[in-house]
């Protein structure tokens, strides 16, 4: 987006073409405006997209500038953040979305925006959005953190400062690496620390959570964020204020529309590794099964442990790497870091989902394609875990289509591979 761009999007006769075309296709949109019709196509195209990722923003009309809005969180993982006090300073505004839900539960927002072209579009959205206590300054996080304007230092510390890093390179590649974002939130923490009591950091969604202990100390926080099925946010949490910091170091594992898990962090096992406890959870609250509990090993074999359901845990607890944790405190078998669980029962409040097992056979494809024939099953929807092969390639093997309304799962235990077939409501 212009400056030029934004100009035609302000003027009240374009506003008007955008809300005529918001119930019709975007690329017909292009071709029939009689002009502006790349802007006004935009537009009604982001808008579309908005009603189920920003409603607010939809809902009031905002401007959405394609890249901000692509790199924007979504309102349901905004909307979890319940950090709240008087003062936060957000270092990375962008299209404002989690400037917005801040301002919620914060009486004042200072949020940065270092683009001059998207700064004012954030003001002009927070504007539409009523959200009046959220000031937008066109300045980097390390102009701000050298040399802040003036009436800044009226206050003496932010309650929290916010930073959700720009994890894309010069060429466009993706980056992981705290120290390779923009801006380096570890190059500024000497200034945060002077700033804020309280720093919190969304770092890539493919950020590996014990590296968080390692870069800001055993008593960090960290939160894994999930949203239909995907993980989408790992935030860190770290404490300038020796009076808040946690005794230890935990992990909060978070389902949108589920919940959320909290695991304490204990001191490294001889083995080097940590481990977690799962809070508020008792193998008492929950009987375990009687089976000996599986392991990735030659010797087991799942047709003659029949467990009764498969379990798939919550993708948070998959990337927080607590899947093996959480089995245990609930009691179930787990086959692998990574794999699927199998229980007898599915728990109380399991924080995931589960299947009934219809039947457990060994993959063996002429065999498997003869059976699901025989069966009359066309179409199935084919999860895997600790597989091989894709789920093309099982689909394919087997003379199958993907979907429909059967589900199979796949999976391997040592040197066996399965194909478990599921009931599913």
């Amino acid at each position: 987006m212009t400056a030029s761009d934004l100009a035609i999007l302000l003027d009240e006769t374009v506003r008007r073409e955008i809300e005529h075309a918001l119930p019709f296709d975007p690329a017909q949109v292009a071709l029939s405006a009689p002009r502006y019709g790349a802007q006004i196509a935009t537009q009604v195209k982001y808008l579309q997209r908005a009603r189920t990722k920003l409603p607010s923003y939809y809902r009031a009309r905002c401007i959405l500038p394609p890249l901000a809005f692509e790199q924007a969180s979504s309102e349901e993982t905004a909307a979890l953040k319940s950090f709240e006090g008087n003062i936060c300073i957000d270092l990375t505004c962008g299209l404002g979305v989690d400037s917005l839900y801040l301002s919620r539960r914060f009486t004042r927002v200072i949020s940065l925006e270092r683009d001059p072209l998207i700064a004012e579009v954030a003001r002009i959205n927070f504007a539409r959005l009523g959200a009046d206590n959220i000031e937008v300054l066109t300045l980097s996080a390390e102009e701000f953190l050298q040399n802040p304007p003036a009436y800044i230092h009226d206050f003496s510390q932010a309650d929290l400062i916010y930073v959700d890093p720009a994890r894309r390179g010069a060429q466009g590649e993706k980056l992981f690496r705290l120290e390779t974002c923009s801006p380096n939130v570890l190059a500024l923490l000497p200034q945060i620390e002077v700033w804020a009591r309280r720093l919190v950091i969304k770092a890539s969604p493919l950020f590996d959570v014990e590296e968080a202990f390692r870069l800001f100390g055993p008593n960090t926080i960290v939160e894994t964020v999930s949203l239909h099925g995907e993980c989408k946010e790992v935030l860190i949490l770290s404490e300038n204020d020796p009076d808040q910091r946690p005794v230890s170091g935990l992990i909060r594992t978070t389902a949108v529309g589920q919940g959320t898990l909290e695991f304490v962090r204990e001191p490294m096992g001889p083995e080097g590794k940590a481990r977690y406890q799962l809070q508020g959870h008792s193998l008492l609250d929950n009987p375990s099964d009687t089976q000996k509990p599986l392991r990735n090993d030659p010797s087991d074999d799942l047709l003659t442990l029949a467990p009764r359901y498969l379990l798939i845990p919550d993708v948070s607890l998959y990337h927080a790497h607590l899947v093996g944790s959480y089995a245990q405190a609930l009691g179930i078998q787990c086959t692998s870091p990574t794999g699927y669980c199998f229980a007898h029962h599915i728990p109380t409040g399991f924080f995931g989902k589960g299947y009934p097992i219809r039947q457990i056979l060994p993959y063996r494809p002429k065999i498997l394609k003869s059976h699901f024939k025989t069966e009359g099953i066309e179409r199935c929807n084919l999860l895997k875990k600790d597989f091989p092969f894709t789920a093309a390639q099982i689909a394919s093997a087997l003379g199958i289509r993907e979907g429909g309304n059967r589900y199979a799962a796949f999976t391997s235990l040592g040197h066996h591979r399965y194909a478990i077939l599921l009931d599913h409501d």
